[in-house]
């Protein structure tokens, strides 16, 4: 999910939670599927060899997005300091609408994080 769908929307997702992403291997880590899903995804298997060639803010910021839309049960926003996603995400916590249980303007430069929600409401309701 892009966040600008979000800012459109926040009102219909709740158990927010954050994670901090400090590497690849950590998030591999983070779900037991997510070897399988990668092999799925790209083809080869996951190695520790893999993720060390992988750059975080790079390459392992599209790998991340692309793995975790194969949840279907649970909605992501992937974003990183200051790129368009963490700015919408600021914006929000500005107005006061969403309080994210951390602030969301002190994120660590070097790390990808993941704002994971459910969706509870259809948007068809909100609709005019």
């Amino acid at each position: 999910m892009i966040a600008t769908d979000f800012n459109d929307n926040y009102f219909m997702y709740e158990n927010m939670a954050i994670w901090e992403i400090n590497s690849m291997e950590d998030f591999f880590k983070s779900h037991s599927m997510m070897k399988e899903i990668f092999k799925n995804e790209y083809g080869v298997p996951y190695s520790e060899d893999t993720a060390k060639d992988i750059n975080l803010l790079d390459a392992g910021f599209a790998i991340v997005e692309k793995l975790l839309d194969c949840f279907r049960d649970k909605h992501f926003v992937v974003f990183s300091m200051n790129d368009e996603n963490h700015n919408i995400l600021k914006g929000l916590q500005n107005k006061k609408v969403i309080n994210f249980g951390m602030d969301i303007y002190v994120l660590n430069p070097n790390r990808i994080y993941v704002l994971e929600m459910d969706k509870t409401k259809d948007p068809q309701k909100y609709d005019a």
